[in-house]
């Protein structure tokens, strides 16, 4: 089983890398973690020329990203709360997955293998458990968009920083065996 953990903020040093480390504790090995903030993926233009060509017009690293979760089975999303929405990256993002997605009407579009499966884990500073939702939706809504099963999800509220996820660092690996299963690893 190839996993792969995706932390969707802009930044791989504060609490939602945190979050996806404790998860990776669970993992086997091989298990990759990126960080969107690391790859260059240009805003969508709108221009819709990918319902012809099946590809953007922009060449920047968001084929190596699409490559490396069709190779994944299990993918997890970690994403945290800007402003109760995902982050400007990440939307960025999923509006370039048009191409790839079943938005796409072009019958000869990019499609991901079967049987993958995505889980969402969602985190603000705030204690209002909704903007957390509203990002496990999102991450939903990609994913059927995606041909992925979304398969579960967990959310964190008051998370000011890194130094808040060591107590709860249990439980995110609790959910992430339980998600994995021991007979995976």
């Amino acid at each position: 089983m190839k996993i792969l953990l995706f932390n969707a903020s802009p930044k791989k040093t504060g609490a939602t890398q945190e979050i996806l480390l404790a998860v990776k504790e669970t993992c086997p090995a091989g298990t990759e973690l990126l960080c969107l903030g690391d790859f260059n993926i240009q805003y969508c233009l709108g221009c819709k020329r990918c319902y012809g060509t099946c590809r953007c017009v922009w060449q920047d690293d968001m084929e190596t990203l699409l490559d490396k979760i069709d190779e994944a089975d299990v993918l997890v999303i970690a994403a945290p709360s800007y402003w109760a929405d995902v982050p400007g990256q990440f939307k960025v993002f999923i509006d370039r997955c048009t191409p790839f997605s079943d938005t796409n009407p072009n019958p000869n579009r990019r499609v991901m293998s079967t049987g993958k499966r995505c889980y969402a884990i969602a985190l603000r500073t705030g204690t209002r458990p909704g903007e957390c939702q509203h990002i496990i939706e999102t991450v939903e809504h990609w994913c059927g968009h995606m041909g992925i099963d979304f398969a579960g999800s967990q959310y964190f509220c008051q998370i000011e920083n890194k130094g808040d996820i060591g107590p709860r660092k249990p439980a995110i690996r609790a959910q992430a065996a339980e998600w994995f299963g021991s007979s995976g690893l």
